[in-house]
């Protein structure tokens, strides 16, 4: 019996080890990636019946690789597994038909029975994020959280995500390293992230900053 075949796109080594790891015995992993354009390639080329997405990765985001295979391969299915319980990454993938959202605590022993899962048309979500799913059935707003920023918060979030440091970012705004220092942590409660990487590639996926590093209005 031929076994599934699956592609993992992850950016971290360690984390590609351990899916294999526990995967392996199960399934046949056809393919690696960890950035967004050899994905895309790969994906395309050996068309896995499942790919294991992490969300924030070098060259773009995994809600990019999933817009751009499904062009071409709309059979291919796609399993989320990263660190964020984000509320704005969890509807996103989601809304997009994401086959799954989980987040790496699940990385042992049950990783196998919930790609299964995804594979038999289940759709498995982390216990951490389980509740958004009921904003999907409710309907998402059209206003992402992103857009409930102040105008001063948003203008930090521009600038932090064109790679300005915070001394960099202060000094240009006219305001001290401490006070952006409140601005960003107001940032990370309001949207629900951990780190500038986070931030970053939020702004990009919201259209807030183009793949250039120009600032929208």
């Amino acid at each position: 019996m031929t076994r599934p075949r699956i592609f993992v796109v992850e950016d971290e080594a360690l984390s590609r080890a351990g899916v294999r790891h526990y995967l392996e015995d199960s399934f046949d992993i056809v393919g690696e990636a960890d950035n967004v354009s050899e994905a895309v390639a790969l994906i395309c080329d050996l068309v896995p019946d499942l790919v294991l997405l992490d969300l924030r990765i070098k060259g773009g985001a995994g809600v990019d690789v999933i817009r751009q295979v499904r062009t071409t391969h709309a059979s291919v299915k796609f399993l989320a597994l990263t660190v964020s319980t984000s509320r704005i990454d969890v509807l996103r993938l989601l809304s997009i038909g994401v086959d799954g959202y989980l987040t790496k605590g699940v990385i042992g022993a049950d990783l196998p029975d919930r790609v299964t899962e995804a594979l038999n048309g289940g759709r498995p979500i982390s216990k951490q994020v389980a509740g958004y799913v009921l904003d999907i059935n409710e309907g998402i707003s059209e206003e992402s959280d992103i857009d409930r920023l102040t105008q001063r918060q948003l203008e930090v979030t521009r600038l932090i995500a064109r790679g300005y440091t915070y001394r960099e970012t202060a000094g240009t705004l006219g305001i001290s390293v401490k006070t952006l220092e409140k601005h960003m942590g107001a940032i990370f409660h309001r949207l629900g992230l951990a780190s500038r990487h986070e931030l970053s590639a939020l702004a990009y996926e919201s259209g807030l900053i183009d793949t250039d590093g120009r600032a929208h209005p």
